[in-house]
């Protein structure tokens, strides 16, 4: 079954082959004889159901949509996959409810709740656009930011309520709230149900920050992503390893229609304690630890990190200038990318172009020759599971289009 978002979105390419399809002249009995399929598929592909990537390439090629009406597609269904993913792993939690006799004991015992303290870095990223984020700058003073920073940047303070924040501003159009929080949780399914509740939010408050500070009513936060830096974990050493890729993807502890309430908390303890109990099968997780000195796993929900020895593990700012090269390139991506599924010729300055791009994959990929194996194992992880790759590959192939 779909979910809700991938059944929005399949009724939004719906709508672009209804509105390809009419531009064209067709009727839909006209374009399902000319690709080979019947009127009520094709009526149904425009009412948002489920096609095949045959169906949408025929469609591009008839329509001259230009790979638009393909792309989503493929966008749709990585969303799906990702979903699917972490369905099965909430549904192979429940099936060890009923396999896995929950043990007893003290607090170090497998299958037993223990606390953390962490830091919370979240990445709450925004496309506002080249005008709208020099207005931004002056608005707020940003400064040029320090050499840390792998893809240069603008950066100021800039205040909230529950934690350190930072706005970083860069000249391609994207804007992204850094925001610190200190967490002392009792255990993981606290952190999960205050992670949902906290994105939402966090979303509404940087969507009326960016609109003050860039005076441009239509720009809105798009995504948060978190990166939590473990300091202090109380589960035995045989538990922590668990304990933290579900850290890395706590949504799984949370019913799929949960409403977040308190009264949820309850399951998401149990399936906290299955979770412990039979083990995190690692699924869709990349390590980036190295053995007694950290341990650091990344996903497509974000990423985690504990470092042992603190004195030779990473440094927290290494973690961060990581996060923002990647969530500003990706947000950058997804700009270039949605234009084309709306059927617009993104309009690119010629420094931010292709050959920006592709340097910017450049950094993003190729290790430094400075850096330790952990920066690198860290950075490959992280880059790897954002799927900005692919994204990115396709933003250099519109841009290099379009600017030629």
């Amino acid at each position: 079954m779909a979910t809700d978002a991938v059944a929005e979105a399949r009724k939004v390419l719906g709508r672009k082959l209804r509105g390809f399809r009419e531009a064209s002249g067709y009727t839909q009995q006209e374009l399902a004889g000319l690709l080979g399929y019947s009127r009520p598929r094709v009526a149904g592909a425009e009412r948002g159901d489920s096609c095949s990537e045959l169906f949408w390439q025929g469609c591009d090629k008839l329509l001259n949509a230009g790979g638009a009406l393909t792309y989503s597609y493929q966008e749709i269904e990585k969303i799906r996959r990702a979903e699917a993913r972490e369905v099965a792993e909430t549904e192979r939690i429940e099936r060890a409810l009923r396999t896995v006799p929950l043990p007893r004991g003290d607090s170090n015992t497998v299958g037993e709740l223990a606390g953390f303290s962490a830091r919370s870095h979240k990445f709450i990223a925004a496309f506002v656009g080249v005008e709208a984020a020099q207005r931004a700058i002056s608005a707020c003073d940003a400064r040029v930011a320090d050499d840390s920073h792998w893809i240069s940047c603008r950066s100021a303070p800039y205040a909230h309520s529950s934690g350190q924040c930072e706005l970083h501003i860069w000249p391609f159009g994207v804007a992204i709230f850094h925001l610190v929080e200190d967490l002392t949780m009792p255990n993981i399914a606290s952190l999960a149900l205050w992670r949902m509740r906290s994105y939402a939010e966090n979303l509404a408050w940087a969507t009326t920050n960016l609109r003050q500070l860039t005076g441009a009513e239509d720009v809105s936060a798009s995504y948060v992503l978190s990166a939590y830096w473990v300091t202090e974990p109380e589960w035995a050493h045989g538990q922590l390893d668990d304990a933290l890729r579900t850290i890395c993807t706590p949504r799984i502890l949370l019913q799929r229609e949960s409403r977040l309430l308190e009264s949820d908390r309850g399951e998401a303890e149990r399936a906290e304690r299955r979770v412990l109990a039979s083990g995190h099968d690692g699924s869709g997780i990349e390590p980036f630890g190295l053995s007694g000195v950290s341990i650091g796993y990344a996903a497509w929900s974000g990423v985690v990190y504990h470092p042992i020895s603190p004195n030779q593990a990473l440094a927290e700012g290494d973690l961060v200038a990581c996060e923002l090269a990647t969530q500003a390139v990706w947000a950058y991506c997804e700009y270039i990318n949605r234009q084309i599924e709306f059927g617009i010729d993104p309009v690119l300055p010629d420094v931010h172009g292709w050959r920006f791009l592709r340097g910017a994959r450049s950094r993003l990929v190729n290790p430094r020759p400075q850096e330790t194996g952990q920066h690198r194992s860290m950075r490959d992880a992280i880059v790897r599971t954002s799927g900005l790759l692919e994204h990115l590959d396709q933003a250099i192939d519109i841009a290099r289009q379009s600017q030629s």
